[in-house]
């Protein structure tokens, strides 16, 4: 019995379980014998006793866990379905959570494992995923490494409650894990300004490296990389995948940004691209990954319409009022030109899928975002807080 459920409800537990991976195998989320298992087989909720939830979608968060009196069916409901859990919270602001489900499955999936691999986990959290990649793999195929050493006892604690012994390790994942090297994978659980050297380094030839480019954009960018020699090149996968930003590279907060520029006149000018195109599945990708350090902020004014800020971190800002075709910018980049400029390329492209575009990484650094083939065309890319001008 998993004994962070109350024996009541074991059997609801098991039914939760059952119809969530049911579920992920209907929409095609789980599509071997071997991860739809491991769904099965590892309770979330041992990883989850304590979330925090925000019915009212205010931002202002409540406690659940399934010891408060009369709420254990409802904790139980909420850990199963596909939805990310929080499960740490500093104010408002997420430090850990569980990720959603049906992206952990995809990403299980994209691994393309035969069951023989030595993966390295960046990012333990909960140590649900460390679970799930124990269960299909064997405890002593897994690796997983975390910044905060509370998060890694605390996995470590559950996970050796269900029978799991991966090694844990508690370290800044952009240094990879050097003593248990080499790997023939790498899946990061959180989200990097880059791809570290040492992930390179610490892969096997032929070795994938599953990995979230963080932009204060978004965009979701996942890139599944093989690595051949110094270098690790491959597309972007065809869904989107975010985490929490590793907390080595902590953006600035948007409402000082904003306060230091509300009140700028700025230039105004003509523009055929519209905020809400940056909520496009693949426009909005290739927009988050060529402009690092920029991030997005809507307001709704009491006495005009939806008003969209674009807030760099060199000071460069614009803003659009939704509906009009004018934009005002300041600061020393222009950026609503430059997002104007990656609109004109993606058009000139065809308007490709997320997927068509890939990524090439060095281990001296360099990173190389490219349409359709290593050699096609391609723009250079900056880490994500370097820089708010054009890349």
């Amino acid at each position: 019995m998993n004994r962070h459920t109350p024996a009541a409800n074991e059997g609801l537990r098991a039914e939760l379980a059952e119809a969530l991976t049911s579920s992920l195998t209907a929409r095609a989320a789980l599509r071997s014998p071997r991860w739809a298992q491991a769904f099965r087989a590892v309770p979330r909720d041992a990883f989850t006793p304590r979330i925090f939830i925000d019915p009212g979608h205010t931002g202002r968060y409540e406690l659940l866990d399934g010891t408060q009196p009369g709420r254990a069916r409802e904790w139980l409901e909420q850990v199963y379905t596909d939805e990310p859990l929080v499960t740490q919270l500093d104010g408002g602001t997420w430090l850990s959570s569980s990720s959603q489900p049906s992206l952990m499955a995809m990403m299980l999936e994209a691994l393309a494992v035969t069951g023989t691999e030595r993966v390295l986990e960046i990012g333990t959290g909960t140590g649900y995923n460390a679970a799930l990649l124990c269960e299909g793999l064997g405890s002593g195929q897994v690796t997983s490494v975390d910044i905060d050493a509370g998060l890694v006892e605390t996995a470590r604690t559950r996970l050796r409650q269900l029978g799991y012994h991966p090694a844990l390790a508690a370290a800044d994942g952009a240094s990879g894990h050097p003593g248990r090297a080499p790997y023939d994978r790498i899946m990061a659980t959180c989200s990097m300004p880059q791809v570290p050297p040492a992930w390179i380094c610490q892969s096997v030839p032929g070795g994938l490296i599953m990995v979230n480019l963080y932009r204060e954009l978004g965009g979701g960018a996942l890139a599944l990389l093989r690595v051949t020699g110094e270098e690790a090149t491959g597309h972007f996968l065809p869904f989107a995948g975010g985490f929490m930003p590793t907390r080595t590279c902590p953006p600035p907060d948007a409402l000082d940004l904003l306060e230091t520029h509300q009140d700028e006149a700025g230039q105004e000018t003509l523009t055929t691209v519209p905020a809400s195109l940056l909520d496009h599945d693949a426009f909005g990708m290739l927009a988050a990954l060529r402009l690092p350090g920029v991030q997005r902020l809507g307001l709704l004014p009491g006495d005009g319409p939806p008003r969209t800020w674009l807030l760099g971190r060199d000071s460069s800002w614009a803003r659009q009022d939704a509906g009009e075709t004018t934009v005002v910018q300041g600061g020393p980049a222009r950026l609503w030109d430059h997002l104007e400029e990656i609109h004109d390329d993606w058009v000139a492209l065809g308007s490709p899928a997320r997927q068509e575009f890939g990524l090439t990484v060095t281990t001296d650094g360099c990173h190389r975002l490219w349409h359709r083939s290593a050699a096609g065309p391609g723009w250079a890319l900056q880490p994500s807080g370097e820089t708010a001008g054009h890349a």
